[in-house]
């Protein structure tokens, strides 16, 4: 099998499968491959935004500290192997190709409505059981407590970041709704990280059901927290008076960090071994595209974003808000299952035109819908609009791509319009 053969079997399922009530079809999956999860240990982490950012800084932790670290979060960015990772490093085509053509006989042979997010997830554990992961940090894919990832029994610790509204139609219309399914992660005496500024009705719930399955439970101190800088270079500060680094920018990626930073410290009290400076490096060596990332930096300044939903580009619209640049130009893409309008409301004052593009994904904003966000806006083509994003900008300006994580993935196909006069 090669890797065109391999993902087409992969992208033969549908996204979601058949609606599942509990975790039984997945865990009938994985009996049949023979439960590679049950010899690995796990940090599981769920929320709203935050969650990849947090994945990669405790990947980097563990694999500073020499430990054989798995890593799995979605969805993928560049290539869909960047899902899956140990120390860092996505599982090769030669590798997945083999796992494939080892489960596909097994899956065929069960009478299950199975998705794509299950078969992708399985692969992962068979890899990560393969490779004799000592650790892997798991990203959950939706919600929590009926995402397949939750079929763990029991993890070293339950990590919940950041809590908003997204995917209301499966998840629930509330905070409260939505909190619960992350919630859902948290097991019977297994230690619970929360991270900071949760909305009240969040916070208190993740605490009730941590207090009633009697986990310890922890959330970062921000009256020990000092920030010397936050800028496109990434952001500096002192916790519990230990200098930090972080080389994503954005003052959101300082509530990641903090987390990442309670996280290990929490493990570290229950025998793993790691270090104040595998912390640190960890930290500071954390990078994911599309994730407030820099992609040149002068001539002008280029930024992306996937800020796929209103808490995600209210933080984009932070950062940008604080960047003294002129004029500002957003080459701006969105799913229209999304709450695209609120989004927008959050950064379009910032913005002094608008690029708006559709078609880069099933189900896009139309172009034009998206325009009237925007004090000054145009409509065009993709590449079209990165050029004339580029042109309007100038030397001094800037140029802000966001709104869906599929718009980011189909820039890729383009990074020679950014390497230019670096």
């Amino acid at each position: 099998m090669n890797i065109y053969e391999a993902m087409g079997y992969i992208n033969s399922f549908s996204k979601l499968g058949k609606a599942v009530t509990d975790l039984s079809r997945f865990a009938r999956i994985l009996e049949a491959l023979e439960n590679p999860q049950k010899s690995l240990r796990f940090i599981h982490v769920a929320g709203t935004n935050g969650k990849g950012s947090t994945v990669r800084m405790l990947s980097g932790i563990f694999s500073a500290s020499g430990y054989v670290t798995g890593e799995f979060t979605s969805p993928y960015i560049v290539t869909y192997n960047d899902r899956i990772k140990i120390n860092g490093v996505n599982i090769s085509d030669e590798e997945l190709c083999k796992i494939v053509s080892a489960i596909k006989p097994v899956i065929s042979g069960l009478d299950e409505d199975c998705s794509q997010f299950e078969i992708t997830t399985a692969i992962a554990f068979i890899y990560f059981n393969i490779k004799k992961c000592d650790i892997v940090i798991l990203e959950a894919g939706l919600g929590g407590l009926l995402d397949c990832t939750n079929v763990i029994e029991r993890p070293e610790a339950s990590v919940i970041t950041s809590i908003s509204l997204d995917h209301t139609a499966i998840l629930g219309d509330t905070i409260e709704k939505i909190a619960a399914q992350k919630a859902g992660i948290i097991k019977d005496g297994c230690p619970v990280v929360l991270s900071v500024n949760q909305q009240k009705a969040a916070e208190e719930l993740i605490r009730k059901t941590a207090y009633i399955k009697d986990c310890r439970f922890i959330t970062p101190e921000k009256d020990k927290l000092e920030v010397v800088l936050s800028d496109i270079d990434g952001n500096s500060f002192y916790y519990k008076e230990t200098p930090y680094r972080t080389t994503m920018p954005g003052a959101h990626q300082i509530d990641n960090a903090l987390t990442a930073i309670e996280t290990a410290m929490l493990m570290k009290s229950l025998g793993w071994k790691i270090t104040n400076s595998a912390i640190q490096k960890g930290i500071q060596t954390a990078v994911i595209n599309s994730r407030c990332q820099i992609l040149r930096k002068k001539k002008p300044l280029v930024i992306i974003d996937g800020a796929h939903n209103p808490d995600g580009m209210k933080k984009l619209a932070e950062f940008v808000s604080t960047i003294p640049k002129s004029p500002k130009i957003m080459v701006c893409g969105m799913m229209a299952d999304k709450d695209w309008k609120t989004a927008l409301s959050y950064i379009t004052p910032y913005i002094d035109v608008g690029i708006c593009v559709d078609g880069f994904a099933p189900k896009t904003v139309f172009a034009p819908k998206l325009a009237e966000c925007f004090k000054e806006s145009k409509e065009m083509s993709l590449r079209k609009a990165l050029y004339r994003a580029l042109k309007l900008a100038g030397n001094e300006g800037m140029v802000v791509i966001g709104g869906s994580l599929y718009l980011a993935s189909a820039l890729r196909s383009m990074s020679d319009i950014f390497t230019e006069n670096q």
